[in-house]
């Protein structure tokens, strides 16, 4: 148990320091993320030295599933996001994961199901399509009446995105960084998480509602909860 403590205490703040964010003095409001890949590969070596019996699992009660569908939903500081993906895990300690998904201002309540024929205001939104190696943690609680354990992820990769409409030269290559905490019932993988990325809704200033920001060059924060299921 001390042991699972300690790789715990590890990973959080390995996990953390892989997003370590450096501003330019130049230019306050400007910032950009320096990704430590020695870090990453750390975490990958305690992942694999880690006694295997303890990692987050393919067996299910149906046999070995390497394959996994997910939903995930959040909020960010632009607003909301949801994102599609489907995984791949040849095995129980590292996969590939590709998502679909969209960025999006929030709406006024009082346009709720409502275009923007009726209600003329036009609201900043960005697909996204992002593409990640996933890294899983050994078993850190083992929830023996439910059978369900506890692990930790972590999720870097990229994104690829138009900008939204009205914008001009937005970025459309972006780096993305997620992590949190998975519990697992056989099939089912119940997520929440925190995530920090490069990707900016605003990038290109696009037309929208909320009004734009200073700078379209900035960290965007999210929290996001979701789901997932092996087959």
């Amino acid at each position: 148990m001390i042991t699972r403590i300690k790789f715990l205490m590890v990973a959080i703040i390995s996990i953390l320091s892989l997003a370590s964010i450096r501003f330019k003095s130049s230019q306050m409001v400007m910032a950009e993320s320096i990704f430590d890949y020695k870090i990453l590969v750390l975490i990958i070596i305690m992942m694999i030295s880690t006694n295997p019996i303890f990692s987050q699992s393919i067996l299910t009660d149906d046999g070995h599933k390497h394959w996994e569908g997910s939903f995930v939903a959040g909020l960010n500081n632009d607003g909301y996001q949801f994102d599609f993906g489907i995984a791949y895990f040849q095995m129980q300690f590292i996969g590939v994961k590709m998502q679909l998904g969209v960025a999006s201002e929030i709406e006024e309540f009082g346009d709720w199901g409502k275009d923007e024929l009726e209600t003329h205001h036009h609201y900043a939104a960005r697909f996204k399509f992002t593409s990640s190696v996933v890294l899983r943690s050994p078993q850190l609680i083992h929830w023996k009446s439910q059978d369900a354990g506890f692990y930790l992820f972590a999720e870097p990769g990229i994104v690829l995105s138009p900008g939204a409409s009205g914008s001009k030269r937005a970025e459309y290559f972006n780096w993305d960084f997620k992590g949190g905490i998975n519990m697992q019932i056989d099939r089912l993988i119940f997520t929440i998480g925190y995530g920090i990325s490069n990707f900016s809704l605003y990038s290109g200033y696009p037309l929208n509602h909320l009004g734009n920001p200073v700078t379209d060059k900035y960290i965007t924060h999210s929290g996001f909860i979701g789901g997932a299921y092996k087959f």
